[in-house]
């Protein structure tokens, strides 16, 4: 053992550190701190397995529903242009429930349409009983239930009141 492997308490187990091996335990750290930024970044773009969904499915459902084409994107409101000018899902004052029904029924009356497999005829929208849908709806079915969970879901975490 040399000298600078020990000191007042003892030997050390390890050798005295040198400018090479600091150099390398710095690039050995840098490595380290990347692979956990990128699992962390993995992990929150991702659903674990049995959770709620999450922005990454409630992004998919906004890209898969075109929302973008009528709400400007990121919900900030459309301008009209090729698609009707929808309103601004930023300053929206709908609850979660509301928005919910509102993507999955549509709104009649409005160009608004209902995006929910199976709304009004599987399922009953605002109280209508479960039939074809009112003539003042353009019934759109694209998405699933859990589609447009994951959707309110992104919309309440990154858009509204944003």
């Amino acid at each position: 053992m040399t000298r600078s492997d020990s000191d007042a308490f003892g030997p050390r187990p390890w050798p005295q550190p040198r400018l090479v091996s600091a150099l390398s335990r710095g690039r050995v750290m840098a490595g380290i701190a990347a692979a956990w930024l990128a699992l962390c970044a993995t992990a929150s773009a991702q659903d674990a397995p049995g959770a709620a969904p999450g922005a990454a499915a409630g992004e998919n459902a906004w890209d898969k529903a075109g929302c973008l084409q009528c709400h400007g994107a990121s919900g900030e409101g459309g301008n009209g242009g090729e698609f009707p000018a929808g309103p601004s899902l930023r300053k929206t004052r709908l609850d979660r429930a509301a928005l919910a029904e509102t993507i999955s029924c549509g709104l009649p009356g409005t160009q608004m349409p209902s995006w929910l497999e199976g709304a009004y005829t599987a399922r009953s929208c605002y109280g209508f009983p479960a039939g074809p849908p009112p003539a003042e709806v353009t019934a759109t079915p694209v998405l699933s239930a859990g589609e447009i969970e994951a959707l309110v879901d992104y919309l309440m975490a990154k858009i509204v009141g944003r």
